[in-house]
């Protein structure tokens, strides 16, 4: 433990709150830490925060804590927390996810308040083989296989002061921490709950693991231990490629609490190992942590980047959402609503008012509409772009007899532009990456011989200008504006 503070740098002016439940592992973690102060210097306290689920036990189990604290003239903070309040008000399902939670708040607060850089816990080799396993069993990826490092960064969506988590121990057995303590002479709390089969890390504790030891590999802790420090050179490099990738997925800037757009075509291309790297990296940004997000997500994810199709949507854990729109794939807190549209709702059917005779201009205002309608002459040279998406040039001659605006109606056909038969406006939509939500908002324009344009999308090739005449064309340019 001496060399793991030494390569962190403690000295007289750092500061380090251990969190300690008086178990054998905390409590040869605060005996060791106090020896290590007072040899380096650094301010150490200790943490305690009771769960509010044992009774007299937890009271018991604070006095120990504070008592030990201050026979060695060290500071101790203690708080109470109500862990089944908290998973009602928060909808939080496990228990152990419940008291975790608040337990790292707790240690958060604390290390704020005394200046911690570091907040010291005694987590063994066994708790890291716990863990791995754990993930393994879940289907986790490397981030599941690297579980607990010396040193991790605060696992909760705090600001960027948030202390680092420092284990120490890592190298160590429980039976190590156990006989530290007899050796010592110190007395230790055993807390009944890590006998409770109810809860998964201490079926794998008592039953899985002993299981494993004997009819497996008897140095099955050091084995998994192993395993996780090789995901983490191999994590280590891998997150190197995704930071150096991430402007290219993500170029557009994000601000906290809005909406991340990932461009699909780039991240689609990246090596199958990377995209779920990139696409966690998107879902912390969003979110603030990586809590609940399983592998099944990120293939998911993966999968939606990947497929030509747009407008699809799946439900992230938090009421979190992903969609895909056009190139992009967007990861959001909320459900994609309104506000993203592009296309104000159209109520009903409503008229064009078109240029005629000496009327070059016409404008109509309608359901958040402004829809300008001019009587322009084309050099027979001059580009038909208009560059904007929303405004086209369509042939008098097919708004000869008037043309009416709505919205998208099932069976709705159009002959797209350069083709000679018609397609349905839905496979046409699909090919343009229209999303599914905006499609019954697509304003059409719609003349007695069909539809003329799917604004935005596509125009018919029976609407698009004829040849020139004397070296110029007459054209009706038609551009729709959102309302102010």
């Amino acid at each position: 433990m001496l060399a793991s503070a030494r390569r962190l740098g403690l000295g007289p002016a750092a500061a380090v709150l251990a969190g300690v439940s008086g178990g054998p592992d905390s409590t040869a973690l605060a005996l060791m830490l106090l020896d290590i102060a007072r040899l380096l210097g650094f301010q150490l306290h200790i943490a305690h925060l009771i769960h509010d689920f044992r009774g007299q036990e937890s009271y018991d189990d604070a006095d120990f804590v504070q008592r030990l604290a201050q026979a060695n003239d060290c500071p101790c903070t203690v708080e109470e927390v109500d862990v089944p309040a908290y998973q009602h008000e928060s909808g939080v399902s496990s228990f152990e996810q419940a008291a975790r939670d608040l337990r790292y708040a707790f240690l958060a607060r604390a290390a704020r308040k005394v200046g911690a850089r570091y907040v010291a816990l005694g987590h063994t080799a066994d708790d890291l083989a716990e863990t791995v396993l754990l993930h393994i069993a879940r289907g986790s990826g490397l981030h599941g296989l690297r579980g607990m490092q010396e040193l991790n960064p605060w696992p909760y969506p705090y600001s960027h002061d948030a202390p680092l988590l420092w284990r120490p121990l890592l190298a160590l057995r429980r039976a190590d921490t156990i006989a530290f303590c007899d050796q010592t002479g110190i007395d230790y709390r055993d807390d009944r709950t890590n006998y409770m089969e109810d809860f998964a890390r201490n079926r794998v504790r008592l039953n899985l693991m002993p299981a494993l030891a004997e009819q497996l590999n008897s140095g099955i802790v050091y084995a998994l231990s192993r395993l996780s420090q090789t995901a983490a050179v191999q994590l280590d490099y891998l997150e190197a490629q995704a930071t150096a990738l991430w402007p290219t997925v993500a170029p557009e800037p994000f601000a906290s609490g809005g909406v991340l757009r990932l461009h699909r075509h780039a991240l689609a291309e990246l090596h199958p190992a990377l995209q779920p790297l990139l696409l966690r990296r998107a879902w912390i940004k969003v979110k603030g942590d990586s809590r609940r997000l399983t592998e099944s997500h990120l293939r998911q994810l993966a999968a939606m980047a990947s497929d030509a199709g747009s407008g699809k949507m799946i439900t992230l854990p938090g009421g979190y959402t992903a969609w895909t729109q056009r190139e992009w794939l967007e990861l959001s807190p909320q459900t994609p609503s309104d506000h993203d549209c592009p296309y104000p709702a159209i109520g009903g059917e409503f008229r064009l008012t078109l240029p005629w005779g000496p009327i070059a201009v016409a404008v109509t205002r309608r359901d958040g509409w402004e829809v300008t309608c001019q009587a322009v002459t084309l050099p027979d040279d001059a580009s038909l772009d208009t560059g904007d998406p929303m405004s086209a040039y369509l042939s008098p001659a097919a708004l000869a007899s008037g043309a009416t605006v709505r919205v998208w109606q099932p069976g709705d056909r159009i002959q797209p532009l350069g083709m000679s038969g018609h397609r349905k406006l839905q496979d046409v939509f699909t090919d343009a990456g229209v999303p599914r939500r905006w499609r019954p908002r697509v304003p059409l324009v719609i003349t007695p011989q069909g539809l003329a344009w799917a604004v935005g999308v596509r125009i018919a090739d029976w609407a698009a200008l004829g040849p020139a005449e004397n070296g110029v064309r007459a054209a009706t340019l038609i551009k729709f504006v959102r309302a102010s």
